[in-house]
């Protein structure tokens, strides 16, 4: 996204990205979270233990009670490993403050920031094979491995996919949407996160429609706003991170209905994508302004 926006000499970067962005998301959860907090005491479920389903789990053996926190030994190299990721990430924002254009202590940069975040973290994953001594013969058997593969698969196909199909009827979106969209920009947002929740990656998603939003006169601050709105995969419980949260809750407080949009992430989802996009909207406006 941050690419996208610096190629195309729209005023907007790395660092208004994460400006406009981050704050908005913060507190977008932040608000969600109080408001089903006050829902959950006006019904007086706070306590796991008013939840009939774990009540009956508890009863049936399917569910385990609260036990005491077990301390474990790490293995070697953990901490170290930590420490690692914190100093490359730290080195990522470094280098996109340096090169940025409101900085431009480097210019020009021996890389864009794309590819230096790429860079930076595959030394990091081999710092820490190197200095942690991490058995290689694991990586490939992890959970965190398997996972993050899947959404590799994910992203490189479905954003070939999306950015084709979008590319080849451009001009057909153009006709049907654009002026809509350069009319009323909060409907980018829609469509955004119908496309994420069908496209399953907020990099595909932004791949695929933020060039063609940009060609077809929407405004860059429009286009920022409504970024959060890529995040849309929670609307089908077919996520991984979804059936997972779902599959490893015991309590049974986390189910999935028998119906397509009947489970518990849709309401709250939506609800944080809709603050997010709206103090996006705020956020960038007050820069605008």
């Amino acid at each position: 996204m941050s690419s996208l926006l610096e190629d195309g000499d729209t005023g907007w970067d790395y660092l208004l990205l994460l400006a406009i962005v981050m704050p908005a998301t913060l507190l977008a959860v932040l608000a969600t979270s109080v408001l089903y907090l006050v829902w959950d005491r006006a019904r007086g479920r706070t306590a796991l233990s008013t939840l009939p389903e774990y009540a009956e789990r508890l009863r049936t053996g399917e569910a385990r009670p609260p036990q005491p926190h077990e301390a474990r030994d790490l293995p070697p190299g953990a901490r170290r490993s930590v420490v690692i990721f914190v100093v490359g990430l730290v080195a990522v924002l470094t280098y996109a403050v340096l090169t940025s254009e409101r900085v431009g202590l480097v210019d020009p940069p021996a890389m864009n920031g794309a590819a230096a975040r790429v860079a930076a973290m595959l030394t990091v994953a081999l710092a820490i094979l190197v200095l942690c001594r991490g058995d290689v013969k694991e990586i490939p058997s992890a959970s965190t491995f398997k996972v993050g593969m899947t959404a590799c698969t994910c992203i490189l196909g479905v954003a070939w996919l999306g950015s084709t199909f979008v590319n080849n009827h451009s001009e057909l979106i153009g006709e049907l949407a654009g002026d809509a969209l350069v009319q009323w920009p909060w409907l980018l947002a829609v469509v955004m996160i119908l496309a994420s929740s069908l496209l399953y990656s907020q990099a595909a998603t932004a791949q695929a429609l933020m060039p063609t939003a940009l060609a077809l006169g929407v405004a860059p601050a429009a286009i920022v706003a409504a970024f959060p709105a890529t995040s849309g995969m929670f609307i089908l419980p077919t996520y991984p991170t979804l059936l997972a949260a779902a599959e490893l809750d015991d309590t049974g407080s986390t189910r999935l209905g028998r119906h397509v949009f009947d489970h518990p992430f849709l309401v709250p989802g939506l609800i944080v994508a809709g603050l997010s996009v709206t103090l996006s909207f705020v956020f960038a406006g007050l820069y605008g302004a």
